[in-house]
């Protein structure tokens, strides 16, 4: 691996078998994203592109750590499923988009950050919603039995 450039690393044969995923991938999995948006996120090395063959790739450890760094033990296979934008999470949980950024702003609901925008792992949206909706007991309905 040639790591003369600080901001782009070139893949030799001395590289390991790396998962490599192009800019269309990610702009699929985080429903955002442009040249102007990548370049950025490469000029502040924030996001570091791997050359393959001339093309422009990126790995599942540097993508995990542009959103906000590893998954948690036993979620990692959940991690790498395409991210849910805040509207979609609203309409599975039933609730208002305002909402789902309120409780991702104060860490309930945990989400990962493509820059300004709110994104969510479907597996952590369900753990969450099983967490805040509870199945009620009789007594707690107010049955007299």
């Amino acid at each position: 691996m040639n790591l003369d450039n600080p901001i782009t690393w070139h893949l030799d044969a001395e590289a390991p078998n790396l998962e490599l995923l192009t800019r269309d991938h990610l702009i699929a999995r985080w429903q955002h994203g442009s040249d102007s948006f990548f370049w950025r996120a490469q000029e502040s090395r924030r996001l570091v592109p791997w050359q393959a063959g001339g093309l422009l790739r990126y790995t599942w450890p540097d993508i995990l750590a542009f959103e906000g760094g590893p998954p948690p033990a036993g979620l990692e296979a959940a991690y790498r499923r395409n991210l849910l934008t805040e509207d979609q999470v609203a309409a599975f949980c039933a609730c208002s988009p305002g909402s789902i950024v309120d409780q991702a702003r104060s860490g309930l609901l945990p989400c990962r950050r493509i820059g300004r925008a709110y994104r969510f792992v479907p597996a952590e949206v369900e753990r969450w919603q099983a967490r805040r909706w509870r199945p009620r007991s009789r007594r707690d309905q107010g049955s007299a039995q």
